[in-house]
Parts: structure tokens; sequence; C-alpha cells
């Protein structure tokens, strides 16, 4: 690559794609470079059999959906539509069990009696008073990945008023480890197995620490709940290219980083 930008993207990913969107519509010179020949990483869709686009990566896209990001890059206008998971969550009964599938859906009075003819009242009524609990949590934390990354912008993503006379206990929520709110939370096995799955999708496992916010992300779906991109995954992708381009920026699939100075 022999000419100069102000910005170089290595990857395209939806992470370095969206940070290259922002970059571009600011004003800046910015190109994207991608060793593969397909774009978009996690979030590319490919024709794998001859007339059948399978995703590559993630197929539901639930965090994006929360943070404003599609709206502010306008990319409706870019090609990216979505349609709701709704129902968002399904958990069979275990083989041989005579028992109902838990369904999540995202009308929380229709989850939580799902669950109450699943795991009984109890995990039923406990769960409503989670989303309650969690929908504060995991909301304030959604709004603080939007602010400058500053001790204050931290500070106020993890504490809200309420938190003040206790701040280590608001932080210790935080950092606990999804295997110990589930057990705290509920009785039945088969409703935390259903919420570990959930909270497992962002990586880790859920014994380890400070992942107890990937299970009460669980909380938003009865907000907005995951959406499917028409065309597959990879329209997210289109879309973010799509408006880096239109904002002057370069995308070059098949040209990867070989060195970085």
């Amino acid at each position: 690559m022999s000419a100069r930008h102000d910005v170089v993207v290595v990857g395209s990913g939806h992470n370095g794609l969206v940070c290259a969107a922002y970059l571009a519509r600011a004003g800046l010179d910015v190109h994207v470079v991608e060793r593969d020949t397909v774009l978009g990483g996690a979030t590319s869709t490919v024709e794998r059999y001859p007339g059948h686009r399978t995703d590559r990566g993630s197929s539901a896209h639930l965090m994006i959906r929360h943070t404003g990001i599609p709206e502010e890059l306008d990319l409706a206008a870019h090609g990216l539509h979505y349609v709701d998971c709704d129902p968002w969550g399904f958990a069979p009964a275990p083989p041989g069990e005579d028992a109902p599938p838990i369904v999540f859906h995202r009308d929380l009075d229709a989850t939580c009696a799902s669950i109450a003819a699943a795991c009984g009242a109890r995990d039923a009524d406990a769960y409503r008073r989670f989303v309650a609990r969690w929908d504060v949590l995991a909301g304030r934390m959604m709004a603080g990945f939007g602010v400058r990354p500053t001790a204050a912008g931290l500070g106020a993503a993890f504490l809200g008023r309420e938190d003040v006379r206790d701040p280590f206990g608001a932080v210790q929520t935080f950092l606990s480890s999804g295997d110990a709110l589930l057990d705290a939370t509920f009785e039945s096995e088969r409703l935390k197995a259903a919420l570990a799955w959930f909270g497992a999708q962002s990586g880790p496992p859920m014994s380890h620490p400070a992942t107890a916010p990937m299970v009460g992300f669980a909380a938003l779906m009865h907000r907005i709940p995951p959406g499917r991109a028409i065309g597959g995954s990879g329209a997210l992708a289109d879309a973010l290219v799509s408006a880096v381009r239109s904002r002057g920026g370069t995308v070059s699939p098949g040209a990867g980083a070989t060195a970085i100075r």
C-alpha cells in the first residue's frame, strides 16, 4: 500500500467496520484492509453450497440493536433491515422428562408463564425480579459504552444514585460470575442452564469472574430482541462497508496487513 491515509483499520470485522464508518463520517481518510476475500469476519455470509447462503459466525445480532449505531450511521439506508427473533430463546426439556420447554419471548408475561409451567411459580417470580433489576443495570452499561471512556463515565455506567451508599456492593455485582448470579437467583437447574447458555454466547465460561453482566443482558432482550439481518449476517458488514465508502473511505478485501510499524 503506497498511499497514505489518516487511519488504516486492520481487519473488516464488524467492530473494525463500525470504527471505520464513524471515523469516515468525522471526515478522516480511512482505509480498511482485510486478508479474506469476504468482508465482515464473524458477521459474514457466504454461498457454502450452490444457491444456499450460510452465516460463518453470528446469525442473530443482539447488542448492536441496543447501541444506537444502526440509527446513527443510517444503516437502513445502506440496506440493513432486521427481523425480530421472537421468541428469542428456547430450552427443551431434558430427555425422558415430561415437562414443557422454556420459551423466552420478548413479552415478559409470556416468558414468565412459560417458566412457571416448566420450572414453577417461584422461579417465574424470580425471573421477573431478575429482569427488573438487570434491565436497569444492563441498560446503564449499554449507555456507558456510548460515551467517551473516562473514569467518571465508567463510574456512571456501573453506579447509580441508589448505589452511592454501597458502591462496593454494586461493583461486586458486576464482578461476580454468571454461575454465582444464577445460583443466587434461581432454583431450577433447567432455567440456570438456559440463561448460562445465553451468557456464554459472549465468550467466557460462566464460572469466570465478571460474567454476571453477560447473563444480565438477557433482561434487555425484553426491550429489543435479537434480530436476524435480512439476507444473512453479512448484511450488517455490507451496510457498514457501504457507509464507509459513502464517506470517501476505502475497503480492500484480499489485502491483509503484513506489518504494523
